[in-house]
């Protein structure tokens, strides 16, 4: 009896920790990284790029005629050799994608589909001073930040607007 209390406090522990995948329905992710603006597609491309520029992305591509633009962002951190020389690894930097799908669905009409990717690059200490690297990346399923892209990419078209561009 005490052999079988034990197992299931350490099943439990285990479970308590596991992580929680995040699960949505591809009806769920396409209402929450899409979104149209009554506006053309020059206009809603060059704002992309725009506003990616203005929150410190990289443009990695940009094709006009097919509609994508692949953007992403390193944040490098400092201390990640200091840290490696003392714990043995660190997390060498931050990392986030963003992938933009633009389509005219008229003249006037203008799709605007956004993935974002998070991640993260490590290091590890190996033998005969040989550094081990880890990547990991995942999407991000967090309506309110596709929310926050939306309501930027809206701001910044209504800048062009004004501006006439």
């Amino acid at each position: 009896m005490k052999k079988t209390t034990v197992l299931l406090c350490f099943i439990a522990l285990l479970s308590s920790c596991a992580t929680q995948m995040v699960t949505k329905s591809p009806a769920e992710v396409k209402m929450m990284t899409t979104k149209q603006f009554e506006s053309g597609h020059d206009l809603i491309f060059k704002s992309i790029i725009s506003l990616l520029q203005s929150e410190s992305y990289i443009v990695d591509r940009a094709d006009k005629e097919t509609g994508l633009i692949n953007a992403s962002k390193r944040l490098e951190n400092k201390n990640a050799n200091m840290q490696r020389a003392l714990w043995g690894s660190s997390k060498d930097a931050n990392t986030s994608k963003a992938m933009f799908y633009v389509e005219a669905v008229n003249d006037d009409v203008t799709e605007v589909k956004i993935s974002m990717y998070e991640g993260s690059e490590s290091s590890k200490s190996g033998y005969w001073g040989q550094v081990n690297k880890d990547s990991k990346e995942q999407m991000i399923y967090e309506p309110r930040v596709y929310q926050e892209w939306f309501q930027s990419l809206q701001a910044e078209v209504e800048r062009r607007k004004a501006l006439g561009r």
